[in-house]
């Protein structure tokens, strides 16, 4: 008789529907993510941009070589890196049976921004020594591109509740 009984709760549990996967669980999971990675992504973003202000004043004064392109590209790939796993640890989050495609369309944005941000880093790596304005230049379109991609993507994030995702540090300026 208890095997009986005991088959029927196994057979009830392997029929009984999952509860819905809400975008508070999506949200919940979202912040304890980003959570693990966010302090490491703020501090990226802030060596980032304080290289690029010391590039900035390195190149106003006349002084700014190669290398201080390539270093400032290599904090620049460091950060795109760190945003592009925060990316994967959003997307490995089952979707919320409402808002679904609003959580994977952030997520899917996130790695568009994170390839901005290494085209950004490529532009300095690959600096042309004899126009370091033109660097520059496609520099900063890059950054207004990403800054406009960031804004919309921290905006969604809020909207989802995914507070722990947005970064305290501003970003890039140039």
């Amino acid at each position: 008789m208890a095997a009986a009984v005991a088959g029927v709760v196994i057979g009830l549990i392997q029929v009984w529907p999952d509860p819905p996967f809400t975008l508070q669980d999506w949200s919940k999971e979202a912040n304890a993510a980003c959570a693990q990675t966010q302090g490491d992504l703020d501090e990226a973003a802030r060596d980032a941009n304080d290289a690029l202000a010391g590039l900035d004043e390195a190149y106003t004064q006349g002084t700014a070589t190669r290398a201080d392109f390539v270093a400032t590209g290599n904090m620049f790939y460091k950060l795109a890196g760190l945003q592009n796993k925060q990316a994967g640890d959003l997307s490995r989050i089952r979707t919320p049976d409402s808002r679904a495609d609003e959580t994977k369309s952030v997520v899917d944005d996130m790695r568009a921004a994170d390839r901005t941000l290494y085209r950004m880093a490529e532009k300095l790596r690959r600096v042309d020594a004899q126009n370091l304005q033109k660097t520059l230049q496609d520099f900063g379109e890059l950054t207004q591109s990403f800054n406009r991609k960031a804004d919309s993507i921290n905006r969604r994030l809020e909207e989802l509740g995914a507070h722990h995702c947005l970064s305290a540090v501003d970003a890039a300026s140039s």
